[in-house]
């Protein structure tokens, strides 16, 4: 059996497309830069990465491949020969199926190995997450069992572009479909391209499940060939009870899963730690997930540099904490979106300067303001914040300059007071109060009414004479 596996994968043409797989698959897992990917440093989420570029490139491209291959009997007319061998239908199709996915899960070996270094050279931690990994790979299984059901069926050289053109297209309907993993068909085909970060852990027991319905119906595609035209060689249906049996249970489990809200289908949230990962500057303090403390440099200029901004601005949130900490105060806590396992100093205090707005409670519809010419309170707070910290605002419109600039020259007291009322309406669904206003321009020496000596003696000589 080994030296057939042997033959097939020199004689298949999952060769060529394993290359040209492997090709990409560096360009995309070693050239990445790590300062601003979304997967480099966190181990769930590279997992992730790998599991979806296997689903979504080299799955399709394999089981075109595949299907190719398994078409050759068509293509050369050997149909009736391949009926009279000693070995079976349905082991002559694990056979084509085996040499295109030795060829591909070398290549997938690859792409782990070159993404896991890339991770744990940024990360401070070591733990690697294999789930979502033998997922991907059992999907390509299914994919490329998919392709010689596909090639060994139809006598046609244009059915393995089709196969792989088909497999693209639907899972690329069901990412735009917005399916969420539950229900059928998301379940049954899991390309699992969310955002974890450190705030989610994979869901093991249902990945495994995936992988099994995977695997099984994989093989139960490569009876079909000899189930429907090769009645010498046919498999024994004693022989197809388990993987039948197994595919129908794991398919059953996947689909009428239901997670419990706010959970996701694929990933749980992960455990709260006893002592999250803080730095304190002043008044301000961010916290992270312990498996984020390679950042902890970067939090730190962060949250100087947000605390010298903010001064004693009154009403803001200074206390930041990772998304998915829970803070002891959730009202005057902001949370920090670390969207990426490589994030600077300046992406970090822009984030955190973000997060210092309150924020209105859930089904807030705050009032607008006509001041600024009808944009939410909100906007206004924010733009008034930004420039404390010496930030540029946005442009809204004329009204909006104008209305930001009378606050400016407002007494800084009262901008004060301003702010902290504003931060209170916000987080209360109030309107915004009153806007402050500007500090009267002082007199110029010498126009019409001004004094001139102490006591107002010029103005009232003026007026006698």
């Amino acid at each position: 059996m080994i030296r057939l596996l042997w033959t097939e994968m020199r004689r298949g043409e999952a060769k060529w497309v394993a290359a040209v797989i492997a090709a990409v698959g560096l360009w995309h897992f070693a050239g990445d830069d790590a300062s601003t990917s979304d997967w480099i440093g966190w181990w769930a989420q590279t997992s992730i990465e790998l599991q979806v570029f296997a689903v979504m490139v080299m799955g399709p491209m394999t089981s075109a491949a595949a299907a190719w291959t398994a078409g050759r009997v068509h293509r050369f007319r050997t149909l009736d020969w391949a009926g009279t061998t000693a070995r079976g239908a349905w082991t002559q199709a694990v056979v084509v199926w085996a040499s295109a996915m030795a060829w591909v899960l070398g290549a997938y070996a690859l792409f782990a190995a070159v993404a896991y270094v890339r991770t744990a050279g940024v990360s401070a931690v070591t733990a690697p997450v294999w789930s979502p990994l033998l997922l991907g790979a059992a999907v390509i299984g299914l994919q490329a069992a998919a392709g010689v059901a596909a090639g060994g069926l139809v006598p046609s050289r244009i059915v393995a572009p089709l196969v792989g053109v088909a497999w693209y297209g639907c899972l690329v309907g069901l990412a735009l479909s917005g399916a969420d993993g539950t229900g059928f068909p998301a379940a049954l085909v899991p390309a699992i391209d969310e955002h974890w970060d450190m705030a989610f852990q994979p869901r093991t027991g249902r990945l495994l499940t995936a992988t099994a319905w995977c695997l099984s119906a994989a093989l139960c595609l490569l009876a079909l060939p000899g189930l429907l035209h090769r009645r010498s060689t046919r498999p024994r249906l004693v022989a197809l009870l388990p993987p039948v049996l197994v595919a129908a249970v794991t398919a059953g489990t996947l689909v009428t899963y239901r997670p419990a809200q706010p959970e996701l289908a694929w990933a749980v949230h992960t455990p709260q730690p006893e002592r999250p990962a803080c730095t304190t500057s002043g008044r301000t303090t961010a916290c992270l997930w312990p498996d984020d403390r390679h950042l902890l440099p970067a939090v730190r200029g962060a949250t100087e540099a947000v605390d010298a901004a903010l001064a004693s601005v009154p009403g803001l949130n200074r206390t930041f904490y990772e998304r998915g900490l829970r803070p002891a105060d959730p009202a005057t806590a902001g949370e920090l979106p670390v969207m990426s396992p490589g994030t600077g100093r300046r992406d970090m205090t822009e984030q955190m300067m973000s997060a210092s707005l309150p924020q209105p409670p859930s089904g807030c519809d705050l009032p607008l303001m006509a001041e600024t010419g009808g944009y939410p309170g909100t906007f206004f707070l924010e733009a008034v914040v930004r420039g404390r910290a010496g930030s540029p605002a946005p442009f809204w419109g004329e009204r909006f300059d104008a209305a930001l600039q009378g606050f400016t020259a407002a007494p800084r007291p009262a901008q004060d007071r301003w702010i902290a009322d504003a931060a209170d309406a916000v987080r209360a669904c109030r309107p915004m109060p009153a806007l402050p206003k500007p500090a009267a321009p002082p007199a110029k020496a010498g126009a019409p009414g001004a004094a001139t000596t102490p006591g107002g003696a010029g103005a009232a000589r003026g007026s006698a004479s």
